[in-house]
């Protein structure tokens, strides 16, 4: 955990900068599909070897974010600004369409062990999970997502050049809509009930 404590301590500076420089009017920055795409199957888990599969995504709202452990900037930022945005969302729907976030490592070399904790760091309910790069990639084209590996300095250390957005997928297990960091918490919360408003309403029709 204490290494886990220190990734996202390290970033703090960056964060701060960003907070303080970006926009102040952030905006939601979400985008509807005008067609939902079924996610595929796939099978990914947590560090005690507990699975997260495309069956886990039915039956709940879910947010779908990539990234790796040793991210400086945008996924400790992204993380943070979901948890906001979903304490927003918990006042404006019912306990039961509170989304899920699940925090995918794209580094599964790195943080196979720590990716679990790493997700709880910024939330408790927060799931992060990996697993092999095939499955990782299943997700990727079917969120339309991307990672790149950089090449590694003389110590060893590489980055990974990744998609910042959130994939909103409803309880049919659907891509339903994108959202774009940074979002202001508010409108974010309110686009998301947005959402299950029209996916009930089309359910019952």
């Amino acid at each position: 955990m204490k290494s886990i404590t220190k990734q996202v301590v390290r970033s703090v500076v960056a964060i701060t900068f960003y907070l303080l420089t970006s926009p102040l009017n952030a905006q939601v920055q979400g985008v509807e599909l005008d067609k939902p795409e079924l996610i595929p199957s796939f099978t990914l888990s947590d560090k005690e070897g507990t699975t997260f599969t495309d069956h886990d995504l039915k039956n709940q709202w879910t947010l779908l974010m990539f990234g790796f452990n040793s991210c400086p900037d945008v996924c400790p930022f992204t993380l943070g600004n979901l948890e906001a945005a979903v304490a927003e969302t918990a006042v404006r729907v019912h306990p039961d369409s509170v989304p899920k976030v699940v925090y995918i490592s794209v580094d599964p070399g790195r943080d196979r062990d720590v990716v679990s904790d790493y997700a709880k760091f910024f939330h408790p309910d927060f799931l992060g999970v990996t697993g092999e790069q095939e499955q990782i990639d299943v997700l990727i084209k079917a969120t339309d997502s991307f990672y790149r590996f950089m090449p590694a300095d003389d110590n060893g250390y590489y980055e990974v050049q990744h998609s910042s957005s959130v994939s909103v997928v409803g309880p049919d297990g659907m891509l339903r809509a994108k959202l774009q960091p940074p979002f202001d918490p508010g409108k974010t919360a309110e686009f998301l009930a947005r959402q299950q408003i029209k996916f009930r309403r089309k359910s019952i029709q």
